[in-house]
């Protein structure tokens, strides 16, 4: 731990990136609520088309099964607490003032913050691996059934070991001009929170991969329709594949970085652009190319009813009902 003047940077001019970051976030936190909306009013989104990817890590959504894992939203809001809103020039030096030492006020938070990181990572590991089971095992129901479920548990525990430690350490907020970034003590011996954010990020890269490869051998096989959607998941993993490499360069370069460098404060204070990418992008692909989505996020904003389904027990009932009217 470098002594470091506590003296803090900001200033308004250094404040308009921060506005910049908070006016492309925001947008994409009320799709999100739009989304969990919608999968909750209608639920007639097919989910055999995998019309998952809108909140990738939000909603996990497989056939008949349905969980909410909002890993995304408290992945940005606990980022968003500790390193953005305190690095407004109007908070930054109050921030410094009384915790700018090391205790466990933030401890908390900080866990969360690096937690839901590494959740979001393996949401996408787990997101692929359903969508090759779903093909390759698509007649059998119980390892459907059986593997979301392992999944699922999956997201929430595997990321316990690599950031347990966390809940020991006293962290503080240390000037990274002109923001602020975080420091902890490392009370139990551990590896680096950046090589095993590395390694986490480099592992979902290459699930995104081999997951791609072993679609695009089945893609003849499957119907237009499900032959359409899997095109559309590809090209959307590709695009997550880039950013998590993206991701797992800068925790490389902070890792490697000398402390204080000037290199070292660019990479920590632009990061959020290629985080910001990975965690918001996925609502708005699935906008761009889910036409039954767009109709839906239109219906919901204009309050409309939901539209009764053909085959569902309200449309029975009323078939049956007209049924004996007309006899």
């Amino acid at each position: 731990n470098v002594h470091m003047d506590n003296t803090c940077k900001a200033t308004p001019s250094s404040d308009v990136e921060l506005y910049i970051e908070f006016a492309t976030a925001i947008p994409s936190l009320i799709l999100y609520g739009l989304l969990f909306v919608v999968y909750c009013r209608r639920r007639h989104i097919s989910p055999t088309t995998f019309v998952v990817l809108p909140s990738l890590y939000s909603a996990f959504l497989h056939r008949e099964f349905y969980l909410k894992n909002p890993n995304n939203i408290v992945y940005f809001i606990s980022r968003a607490i500790l390193m953005r809103v305190t690095s407004f020039s109007f908070l930054c030096q109050i921030v410094l003032d009384h915790f700018g030492e090391f205790e466990h006020t933030f401890t908390p938070v900080y866990f969360i913050y690096h937690y839901s990181q590494h959740a979001q990572s393996i949401s996408i590991i787990a997101l692929n691996i359903n969508r090759v089971l779903a093909i390759y095992a698509y007649n059998s129901v119980t390892i459907r059934y059986y593997s979301t479920h392992v999944l699922l548990f999956s997201i929430f525990f595997i990321p316990l070991p690599l950031t347990w430690h966390l809940l020991l350490s006293p962290v503080k907020f240390m000037p990274s001009p002109p923001l602020l970034t975080m420091d902890y003590i490392r009370v139990v011996t551990y590896p680096a929170l950046s090589i095993l954010h590395l390694i986490v990020d480099c592992t979902a890269t290459g699930a995104n991969a081999g997951t791609a490869i072993l679609i695009l051998a089945r893609l003849k096989t499957l119907q237009n329709r499900r032959k359409t959607n899997e095109r559309s998941l590809i090209f959307m993993s590709l695009l997550l594949s880039f950013g998590l490499s993206l991701s797992a360069l800068v925790q490389y370069l902070i890792y490697s970085l000398p402390r204080g460098s000037d290199w070292n404060y660019i990479t920590l204070n632009r990061r959020w652009i290629i985080t910001n990418f990975v965690s918001l992008f996925p609502p708005w692909s699935l906008i761009l190319l889910s036409s039954s989505v767009r109709a839906e996020i239109c219906s919901l904003l204009r309050l409309d009813q939901p539209p009764i389904l053909l085959h569902s027990p309200t449309a029975r009932t009323l078939r049956s009902t007209n049924s004996k009217a007309l006899q």
